[in-house]
């Protein structure tokens, strides 16, 4: 028997090295499920202490609105940057440059914000540094998922491709809701600066990883011969890729614009206290993002449905969600409508990268996952301010204009995609 333990050994080595540089779909899949669940991380970790670490530093409620929009700006304008440079150097280089260039941005983030706290009073330019920082950092934001959702459309086959962006998305909702959770408790245990402190690590360590966890190639559509025959003939830019572009932006509406409204709506119209109407928020966006990855594992697990499919149910689900918000004041039934939306959300954020990238060639992936990252910055940008604009003449209406969008959008949609898009 005991000739057999070195044989054992030497399998478990083998299993761990291929694990660690093979080529294997399925183990490159996990890769890129890291990669994306990471890379949010970083974000989500640290925004329950953005706000008030703001306030410390001496910023003012406008100027900190400002440093986040030119984030979400930031977000806009360079995301199909990175992933047209994905499609030209390879998505390996562009995710590493991601991770590692967000740790090195927080550290200076958080450093800044130190050296502001460190003065009595508020600093003009330190301001204006913490604003670029937060710029810069909104430019490598998305580069990473951006990637990552090129790299999946290489290595996945069409009729795969909405279950497998769907883990993807997985890997946002995950860090949507641990996210938060980990940052809460590492500042009430340590610092407000802990939780960049463990951004910055996980990142660079990550980042540092994924150089020698992912293949070194400039072209990964060698993977899968035949799904880019199936594609070569599409272009980039077409009237079915702006249907697809525009549901996803009625989607990213909604999630945006409740991380703003929720706190003033349970004030408002259920009459909580504002400090319980925050806890309450912050309880609501946790149920909402358990949804929407719940609905993600059973789109993986079991439905299956085409990437058009969970668009249109995507949709649906999210107006019924807001006409749930509009119609009623009671707490239960508030509660029900951030379940659906969640549902919606999930569905939508995976079938669009899904549904994009079945649209266009296979050499234009990385520009698929530009665009779809583009409607974060856009929603990032929009939903905040026309929100809370509209908000003040009616606390029901920003819900309602959300809806008549998404109808909008569903319209446009099946429009666009006549003919079902083959995934």
């Amino acid at each position: 028997m005991n000739h057999l333990e070195p044989n054992k050994g030497f399998f478990m080595l083998k299993c761990i090295h291929y694990f660690l540089t093979g080529r294997n779909p399925l183990f490159m899949k996990n890769k890129l499920f890291v990669a994306t669940l990471i890379s949010y991380l970083g974000i989500y970790i640290t925004m329950p202490v953005l706000s008030a670490i703001s306030t410390q530093a001496h910023l003012a409620p406008g100027q900190i609105g400002i440093m986040i929009s030119l984030g979400a700006i930031a977000m806009l304008l360079f995301a199909p940057v990175w992933g047209r440079l994905s499609d030209k150097i390879g998505r390996k280089p562009v995710i590493v440059i991601g991770l590692i260039g967000m740790g090195l941005l927080f550290i200076l983030y958080i450093e800044l914000f130190k050296l502001s706290i460190a003065t009595s009073k508020t600093v003009a330019a330190l301001v204006v540094c913490l604003i670029g920082a937060r710029f810069l950092l909104g430019i490598f934001m998305t580069t990473a998922p951006t990637a990552a959702n090129a790299y999946m459309a290489d290595i996945s086959s069409p009729e795969e491709r909405a279950k497998d962006m769907s883990s993807l998305g997985f890997a946002t909702g995950l860090s949507m809701v641990i996210g938060p959770i980990i940052g809460g408790c590492l500042s009430s245990i340590g610092t407000l600066a802990l939780p960049f402190y463990v951004s910055i690590i996980l990142l660079i360590l990550f980042g540092i990883l994924m150089i020698f966890l992912l293949p070194n190639t400039k072209n990964n559509v060698a993977t899968l011969e035949s799904a880019s025959k199936s594609t070569t003939s599409k272009k980039f830019l077409s009237f079915q890729l702006f249907g697809w572009l525009v549901a996803g932006c009625s989607v990213m509406f909604v999630v945006v614009g409740l991380q703003l409204l929720t706190s003033l709506y349970l004030h408002d119209a259920i009459g909580q206290s504002i400090v319980q109407s925050a806890k309450t928020a912050s309880l609501l966006f946790v149920i909402l993002g358990v949804s929407l990855m719940i609905i993600q594992i059973a789109q993986i697990k079991f439905f299956n449905w085409t990437a058009k499919q969970m668009m249109t149910r995507s949709i649906l689900l999210i107006i019924l969600g807001l006409l749930l918000i509009v119609l009623t004041r009671d707490f239960i039934l508030l509660l029900i409508s951030y379940i659906v939306i969640g549902a919606g959300a999930g569905l939508g954020m995976s079938s669009l990268s899904a549904g994009a990238s079945l649209v266009v060639s296979q050499d234009n992936q990385g520009s698929a996952a530009g665009a779809v990252a583009m409607t974060q910055g856009i929603a990032g940008i929009v939903s905040p301010l026309l929100g809370s604009f509209v908000y003040q003449i009616n606390i029901k209406l920003p819900f309602i204009i959300f809806a008549l969008f998404a109808l909008f959008a569903y319209i446009l949609f099946l429009f666009s995609n006549k003919k079902e898009t083959t995934n």
